[in-house]
This record gives C-alpha cells, structure tokens and sequence, in this order.
C-alpha cells in the first residue's frame, strides 16, 4: 500500500513535479487528425497545462497556450489564418512557435511591430504520426517520434478513442493492463470480438 505522500509523488504531473519532469520527456498524442475536419481549434490540458492545439488555413498544426498574453481571453475561441490563430478579443495573431505576429491596433501607432516581436506566449512542437497529433513537451533536443509496428499495419484497424476521465494518469494505466476486468465489466470483450457466444456473452438487437 502506497503511502499518500508516494501516491501524490506518482501521480501528480504539474509543472516541477517529478513525475511531470520525467513524463515531459515523451511524445504525447493530444489529438486524432479527422478532428479538425469539422473544427480547426481543439482545447486541451496535458501535464497540468491548458493550451490549444489547431490547423491554419495553411494546414500548418500548432499547440500554444490557452489565454491570450493580452488580457488573458480564451483562444478556443479563436478563429484561425492563413499563418496562425487570432485571438477574437483584440485580434492578436499567434503562430505554432507562439510568437506574436500581428496586433490591429498596436500596429498602427507602432509600424516596425517593435511590440509584437517581444511578445511570445508558451509553445510546444507537434507532429503527426498514425492518424494522430503528437507533441513534446520536455527539454530540447526532442527524441524521435516512436515509430511503433502497430502504426504500419496493413491489415488492421484504426479506433481512436477520446475520453475526459476524472482520475490520474497511473489510474488509467493500472486499469488499461489490467487483463481480467476486460472479461466481467466490458461484457466479455474478447467474446464480442470473436463473435462467440455463452452465458456471459451480450445479445444485441438490431433496431430499425
């Protein structure tokens, strides 16, 4: 049995905590591809981190901070450009490496753009691998992406599942690799798979 303070220091990612550190230094995914097909700006929250991942209009992918430095407006409400993402607030313009690179207003008391150029809000690289966007949050020089057997199957399926679950990241490894409860609170997954049947197999009823 885990003391509280070990749990705390196991699962706790913020910024600074030791695990936090240590899980920066992987690749992470923070978004399927087909979801910016219906919209261009996804919210997230990684590490203790509240940011923002989107596609410009020039299909370049960037995750930044979530708040505008401005006056801190939220840029899930944004809307995206041809070279980064406008907030709506006061239409600054952020690019994937998070400089500032257009301010309506300041511009035009301020034509070298002297302001925007010291203006950089948090920023993290983003790559795209097996129908999802990654990113790196750690220390630089990034390690490469994995590239994994399962990302070049031919003959299998992709399912990529996104869910908000209220509980922390060793919760949801400890339940992932946990073989047996697959058989009693999924309805006897491996049997749904197999199309097999039995006691504890699930009916299903086609409606319509």
């Amino acid at each position: 049995m885990l003391s509280a303070e070990k749990n705390r220091t196991l699962t706790q990612v913020g910024a600074g905590t030791p695990m936090g550190e240590l899980l920066r230094r992987y690749w992470h995914p923070v978004a399927a591809l087909s979801e910016f097909e219906k919209n261009p700006i996804k919210p997230v929250r990684i590490m203790g981190e509240d940011l923002v991942v989107y596609r410009d209009l020039s299909g370049t992918y960037g995750l930044i901070a979530r708040h505008c430095r401005h006056r801190g407006a939220d840029l899930a409400y944004g809307y995206v450009e041809r070279c980064g993402l406008r907030c709506h607030y006061h239409g600054w313009v952020y690019d994937e490496k998070g400089q500032c690179i257009a301010q309506p207003f300041e511009e035009k008391f301020d034509s070298q753009g002297r302001l925007k150029k010291r203006i950089r809000t948090a920023a993290y690289p983003v790559r795209e691998k097996a129908g999802l966007l990654w990113t790196y949050l750690g220390p630089q020089p990034a390690p490469l992406l994995p590239d994994w057997e399962p990302f070049s199957w031919k003959n299998g399926f992709v399912q990529i599942v996104f869910a908000e679950v209220p509980c922390n990241w060793l919760q949801a490894q400890e339940n992932s690799i946990d073989p047996v409860h697959f058989e009693w609170m999924h309805e006897n997954w491996s049997l749904r798979l197999k199309g097999g049947a039995g006691p504890y197999a699930p009916a299903h009823l086609k409606i319509g």
